[in-house]
């Protein structure tokens, strides 16, 4: 099978993390080809070219001269793969709407303008990644040309550590797309109402770019909040590690890394029932409460804090689900299957 992929870096990802960690599982008999964006000045100067022609002002110009690489090879490749289709949904076009094209669906629904929707029409066939909003994406997409696939994880890398090590006083909260940082800020105060315990820390991993949102603010100089960014790969799963529990209430959800990471570690998380978190064990593997629920949210981390047997189970469960259900060497299985599908 000769395979084609689009694909993308988020920046203050590691080697460890994002979809793309999907190339790395493929086995060798799959002639795969990945092209990504490269910041080479010759890449820079003709993507600067064709993004005034077309007006894509809000698209790098390295990212659009992978475009056109990818999309120039499509009839070479038996099957082709945009592996964050929402990065490349302005250069779907008629001509390009081939049986071997697939986009992978990261987003939930509602963050989908109206003009996004009506690129999917465009798009022969899709991966979602949850599955809760699967029905109002086959609306814009043919359902039985659309599969769910979870996102999966690097589980020999993101392992639990040594119980011993776990501190009980640290919080973690990882990312800051489509975060409830307002919920945060209410669960954060009911927390340290009238405590008398030791003084709990609340650790965010946030690039400091994202800190001045109107949202993040209220956050940041609380007394013991403390950001960190510029993380080792290292760096990042000792945080996951070593804090007693992930407090990260979601406005919306499709796939979430910081997820799926803690479900690997066995790090509990304490979050909302939006999007797509029950595709991931949300309320099965671990309780979740309602959106914006604070009371409930601080009656769970409470449970947490006092029921070390609680914990210890909750974080047993959480591994095992992504041992079972999400390590990447099963997704990459999955992922082929859909490929040998299309070529039938």
């Amino acid at each position: 099978m000769r395979l084609s992929l689009l694909s993308n870096k988020i920046s203050w990802f590691g080697k460890y993390s994002g979809y793309e960690c999907l190339t790395n599982y493929f086995p060798t008999s799959i002639e795969v080809g990945v092209i990504s964006p490269r910041d080479k000045v010759f890449n820079k100067i003709i993507g600067k070219v064709v993004q005034k022609v077309n007006g894509w002002i809000k698209v790098q110009p390295a990212e659009i001269f992978a475009e056109i690489k990818f999309f120039a090879k499509l009839n070479g490749a038996e099957v082709s793969h945009i592996l964050y289709l929402e990065n490349h949904l302005h250069c779907l076009k008629d001509k390009f709407k081939k049986e071997n094209l697939i986009g992978t669906i990261h987003l939930p629904f509602k963050q989908w303008k109206p003009e996004m929707l009506k690129k999917l029409e465009l798009l022969p066939n899709a991966i979602v990644l949850y599955e809760e909003e699967i029905p109002l994406f086959s609306k814009y997409i043919d359902p039985n040309k659309i599969q769910y696939i979870k996102h999966g994880v690097d589980t020999d890398f993101f392992c639990p550590g040594n119980d011993n090590l776990v501190e009980k006083n640290k919080i973690l909260f990882v990312g800051h797309y489509l975060r409830n940082f307002k919920m945060f800020l209410e669960v954060y105060h009911q927390i340290n109402k009238d405590r008398n315990r030791k003084a709990i820390e609340f650790h965010f991993l946030i690039p400091s770019f994202f800190r001045g949102l109107p949202s993040i603010r209220d956050i940041v100089g609380l007394p013991n909040v403390f950001f960190h960014e510029g993380l080792s790969d290292e760096a990042l799963l000792r945080f996951y590690q070593t804090s007693y529990v992930l407090l990260m209430p979601m406005e919306d959800s499709g796939a979430n890394t910081a997820i799926v990471q803690a479900l690997s570690t066995g790090l509990p998380i304490i979050t909302t029932n939006v999007g797509g978190i029950k595709s991931y064990g949300g309320g099965e593997v671990f309780p979740i409460v309602n959106d914006n629920d604070v009371v409930e949210m601080v009656r769970l981390f409470e449970k947490y804090y006092s029921d070390n047997a609680f914990r210890t189970q909750i974080s047993n469960a959480q591994r095992k689900f992504a041992v079972e259900q999400l390590d990447w060497r099963i997704i990459s299985k999955k992922h082929i299957d859909v490929y040998k599908r299309l070529l039938k």
